[in-house]
């Protein structure tokens, strides 16, 4: 079983080929190609940057002083650390071999996944070296920085990203007492010089000339360098600069990016998470070093903490919307505590568009707001007005999410609206998702009414992403009962402001993807259907208006692997008149 999306030939369509009982498939349509590769550097640039005269101007001698910053709390893989001691290093769900001062630089290895080979430049695998608790840990992680220093110090697209670059120099500062134990009396100048030269690279490549960094990247490149010019601090006045101007950068930052609502521009629950344990560990560094974070960065923690609770299901992890995974539940846990925010989830996120409906054991959360600008939207989803539903500790509407080991075709796919759990139009997307990765004709003109009375919510939204093609605006009602037990749904499509839909006939498809756990049959003679949940409680949704069946379906929001599943499908056609679909999600007492 796989679901595949293909495109029609028509601007922004996305058809999602399904086996499907109530809805015939289209056919003759062409492979939708992959997605472009980001653009490279020209060639001239990539080559000056990568020659010896260029590496020689990153400086070679190394800082005479070095303070050590507020050591790595965060835990790590033990079992990972024990098989990288090994020489097998396992990312995004691949294992390569990686051996100190072997012929075929493990760094820079094109045989290797270029994700892979990003996770290992990166050394956010220090921690589960540590972890191990093996003797040899410190030793190994020394060899292996050491093989670094020897075999990149030349710049390279890869190892040199700024991302990469960023990611590496937080994670060898924050390991120093771990890598200087029984180390050699050579070992610290050496580490240290080859610090400096990363953090004046990554220096020139956040300037303006270079195209300053946006987003999470911006809050990653600035956390690097604080926390570089706090190693330094005592070399002189120079690093005491430097680190004012990247806090006051990052402040102007901060201010601009996350929203008033506490949530991050690009409105994706696990940027949320990474920007928020970013800023929780720039601060922790500042402390070390007796100074205060600014005062900008403490009104960011404290409004990301409760925006971030807000994105939390009843498992504990996270909503998956704009290409979010589910998380490590401890993790969140554990950021959580140590941002020292205790402030609750608010109802709505009224910046960003989000809501959040919660009644008994119930919890609904919908993307009612406008995708992320350009810029910030590289891995925006087509998700306009989609839900995801949970039933206390139990997931039961989800969208179809994607996780960082996923191909990148298998990304770029499940930003299409079919990967979420809200209506498509005529097999297209809400929202274009182009081949470069960014977001055209976007959903638009967003609006929501919410109402919350005797302990029930109801929502009235629309989106007019169907337009300009075709005349069709969206509109979704919700209803939560008091109880939590009923939650009543209302699907029109209609043309704007009262008028005939322009391009009649055209197929719509309600989507319903089911959590894997799920267990889905057709009952009532093809009338409603029934969900059963592993702790045994039962769900059943009923719908008048549309035919009703079910579909296959994916997820790929838990661990490394895709998992089948299957959504529930309401298909129908749109007159010029327009159309409404009601369906009812209840749940089945005994």
């Amino acid at each position: 079983m796989t679901l595949i999306l293909a495109g029609t030939g028509a601007r922004r369509s996305a058809e999602t080929r399904v086996a499907q009982t109530s809805a015939p498939r289209r056919g003759g349509a062409p492979p939708l190609a992959s997605p472009a590769p980001p653009p490279e550097l020209p060639r001239a640039l990539r080559w000056l940057l990568g020659s010896g005269a260029y590496a020689a101007t990153l400086g070679r001698r190394a800082p005479g002083s070095f303070f050590a910053v507020a050591p790595d709390p965060w835990p790590g893989d033990a079992e990972a650390g024990r098989r990288l001691l090994e020489g097998e290093f396992v990312a995004l769900g691949r294992g390569d071999h990686v051996v100190p001062g072997d012929g075929d630089p493990a760094w820079s290895r094109t045989s290797s996944d270029p994700g892979w080979r990003a996770a290992l430049n990166s050394f956010e695998w220090l921690r589960d070296l540590r972890e191990s608790g093996e003797p040899a840990a410190a030793a190994h992680a020394r060899a292996l920085i050491e093989d670094w220093i020897a075999t990149q110090w030349r710049w390279s697209p890869l190892a040199w990203r700024r991302d990469v670059l960023a990611t590496r120099m937080v994670a060898w500062i924050r390991h120093y007492d771990f890598l200087s134990a029984g180390a050699d009396a050579g070992f610290a100048g050496r580490f240290v010089g080859a610090l400096a030269r990363q953090r004046r690279q990554l220096l020139r490549a956040s300037g303006r000339a270079a195209g300053a960094p946006r987003g999470r990247e911006a809050v990653l490149v600035l956390k690097a360098i604080a926390f570089a010019d706090l190693a330094f601090s005592r070399e002189g006045p120079r690093f005491a600069k430097s680190l004012d101007a990247a806090l006051q950068r990052l402040g102007r930052h901060l201010k601009r990016y996350v929203l008033h609502d506490g949530v991050v521009s690009e409105r994706a629950p696990q940027l949320q998470l990474a920007v928020l344990r970013d800023l929780v560990d720039l601060r922790a560094a500042l402390s070390s070093a007796d100074l205060r974070a600014p005062p900008e960065m403490l009104a960011a923690i404290d409004r990301l903490a409760p925006a971030l609770r807000f994105f939390r299901h009843g498992d504990g992890g996270l909503a998956l919307f704009n290409g979010a995974a589910e998380g490590d539940r401890a993790t969140i846990d554990l950021v959580l505590a140590r941002s020292g925010s205790a402030d609750p989830p608010p109802p709505t996120l009224p910046v960003s568009g989000f809501q959040r409906l919660a009644a008994g054991t119930s919890l609904v959360l919908v993307d009612a707001g406008s995708p992320p600008g350009r810029g910030l939207d590289a891995d925006a989803h087509a998700g306009t007005l989609s839900f995801e539903m949970s039933a206390a500790h139990e997931r039961l509407i989800v969208n179809c999410g994607s996780h960082p080991s996923a191909s990148p075709d298998w990304r770029f796919f499940m930003r299409y609206t079919a990967a979420h759990s809200t209506a498509v139009v005529d097999d297209t997307n809400s929202s274009e998702v182009t081949a470069e990765g960014a977001l055209e004709y976007r959903a638009g003109n967003v609006l929501v009414e919410r109402a919350d009375r005797d302990g029930a919510h109801w929502l009235d939204m629309s989106h007019d992403g169907y337009r300009s093609l075709y005349g069709i605006v969206h509109r979704r009602r919700l209803w939560l009962s008091p109880d939590g037990g009923d939650l009543r749904g209302e699907d029109g499509f209609a043309g704007h402001e009262g008028r005939p839909v322009t391009v009649p006939d055209r197929r719509f498809i309600l989507r319903f993807h089911l959590h894997p756990a799920v267990k889905a049959t057709l009952a009532q003679s093809g009338q409603a259907v029934l969900m059963r949940l592993p702790s045994g409680r039962g769900w059943r949704l009923r719908a008048s208006g549309a035919g009703i069946g079910l579909a296959e379906s994916v997820y790929l929001a838990s661990g490394e692997r895709l998992r089948r599943t299957e959504q529930i499908v309401l298909v129908g056609q749109v007159p010029r008149e327009g159309t409404t679909v009601k369906w009812a999600l209840t749940r089945m007492e005994g």
